[in-house]
């Protein structure tokens, strides 16, 4: 019987340190995009003049893009957690993903399409490209995501 408690006392104890553990920080949208923004300017060592044509341009745009994932994420969880009775809507999750990229594509272009008109070609260059070493340097640290080739076992 008192192993019984003490087994179970030390089941209670660990479960509740396992709930009771943080998810990490968590951040406004605000301050992503802000530190998406200060990366970028930094990355493509933009001048002033250009921060100051560039910067309502690039905040308009990722409003937008936090909005299609705002979009899409109930899409994507409600379809996740449906039950096994009710079975999961596998031709809706393809639709929103495809959907999801579709939208996020005219997006892009609409951007690229605005920093035509207020950039030159070497400029915008250097700023997309600095928005995807943002992307990949934030993706290196999301926690259990191993890049390269995966090991077979």
């Amino acid at each position: 019987m008192e192993k019984k408690i003490i087994l179970l006392s030390v089941l209670v104890l660990f479960f509740g340190g396992l709930v009771g553990q943080e998810r990490g920080p968590r951040f406004s949208k605000d301050d992503v995009i802000n530190k998406k923004w200060t990366f970028v300017i930094e990355k493509s060592r933009l001048s002033d003049a250009d921060i100051q044509k560039v910067e309502p341009v690039f905040m308009e745009t990722e409003l937008e893009l936090w909005d299609l994932l705002e979009k899409y994420r109930d899409v994507f969880r409600d379809n996740r957690r449906k039950s096994e009775i009710s079975g999961t809507n596998y031709e809706a999750i393809n639709d929103a993903m495809v959907n999801f990229e579709l939208d996020n594509a005219r997006i892009q272009q609409k951007y690229y399409i605005k920093l035509k008109k207020i950039l030159p070609a070497q400029t915008i260059n250097r700023l997309l490209l600095a928005e995807k070493s943002y992307k990949r340097e934030l993706m290196q640290k999301v926690p259990g995501q191993h890049r390269g080739p995966k090991q077979q076992q």
